[in-house]
C-alpha cells in the first residue's frame, strides 16, 4: 500500500458528478508502418499487457479510508481487467473530423470508475473521410485520473505505450506483479489514527474541515426546505 499525497487525494475530494478530474491524450495514426495496415484490437491488448510494469497507475486502484480521516492508498488491484480499461469502438460511415470529435467528447465526458485503476484506452476505428489523413487511420484516446498522474509522469506514460522502432520489444518487468488484498475499514482507520498520532497537525487540519461540513449538512437536514441562492446563469464553467 501507498498513500495519496495531499496534492494527489485532492483530486478526488474535488470530483463531482458534474466535474471529473481525470485528464486525457488523443493521438491519431497514419496505419501504413504497421504490419498489414491495420492495428486489430487484439493486437492492443497485447501490447497494452506487454507495458503494464512500465505505469504504476496502470494496475493500481485508490481505497478510501472511511469518512476521508486520512488520504487514500493505492494498492495493486488484484480484481485487475485489462479489457475493461482497454476497449475498441469504430465510427459509422463516413468516419469524418465531426463524428471523431463527437465521438471523443462523449468518451472524454463519462466519469471513470473510481472503484478500479484510473485510466481507460480507447482504440477508434473507421476514421475515412478525415482531409490529409489516409483511408484507414486510427485514433486512441487514453483518460487517466489527475490523481494518478502529474506532467512529467503522464508523458512517462505515454513514451511507455510508444516505440520509435517498428520491430522494438518492451523490457521485462525486474519482478513479477503482486496483486494485495483490499484493506478492512478497520484496517484503514487504525493506519489513519496511527498517521494523526504522528502528525497532530494533520488531524486538526482534517477535523477543520470535517466539522463544518458535517455541521452543514445536520443544518439542512433539519430545514425543511434548502434555501435559494437566486437565478444561477448556466455555463461550462459552473
Amino acid at each position: 500500500m501507498q498513500q495519496l499525497s495531499g496534492l494527489d487525494a485532492s483530486f478526488l475530494y474535488f470530483e463531482t458528478p458534474n466535474a471529473s478530474t481525470h485528464i486525457g491524450a488523443f493521438s491519431i495514426y497514419d496505419p501504413s508502418a504497421l504490419r498489414g495496415g491495420r492495428l486489430t484490437y487484439e493486437q492492443l491488448l497485447a501490447d497494452v499487457e506487454s507495458r503494464l510494469h512500465l505505469a504504476r497507475c496502470f494496475r493500481q486502484k485508490v481505497v478510501r479510508v472511511p469518512l476521508d480521516l486520512d488520504h487514500p492508498y493505492w494498492i495493486e488491484d488484484a480484481d485487475f481487467d485489462l479489457e475493461f480499461h482497454v476497449r475498441h469502438i469504430a465510427l459509422p460511415k463516413p468516419g469524418s473530423w465531426r463524428q471523431l470529435c463527437e465521438q471523443a467528447a462523449r468518451i472524454h465526458a463519462r466519469p471513470l470508475d473510481l472503484s478500479r485503476p484510473l485510466w481507460e484506452l480507447y482504440l477508434i476505428d473507421g476514421l475515412d473521410d478525415l482531409p490529409g489523413l489516409p483511408k484507414g487511420s486510427f485514433a486512441t484516446l487514453i483518460k487517466i485520473h489527475h490523481a494518478a498522474i502529474d506532467g512529467v509522469s503522464g508523458a512517462q506514460i505515454i513514451a511507455a505505450m510508444h516505440d520509435d522502432r517498428r520491430d522494438a520489444v518492451p523490457s521485462p518487468p525486474a519482478d513479477a506483479w503482486v496483486p494485495e488484498h483490499d484493506p478492512s475499514a478497520l484496517e484503514l482507520l487504525a493506519r489513519a489514527a496511527a498517521n494523526n498520532v504522528r502528525s497532530p497537525f494533520q488531524l486538526g487540519r482534517v477535523l477543520a474541515n470535517t466539522v463544518p461540513g458535517i455541521r452543514r449538512y445536520v443544518d439542512t437536514q433539519r430545514r425543511s426546505s434548502i434555501e435559494e441562492t437566486g437565478p444561477v446563469p448556466r455555463t461550462r464553467f459552473n
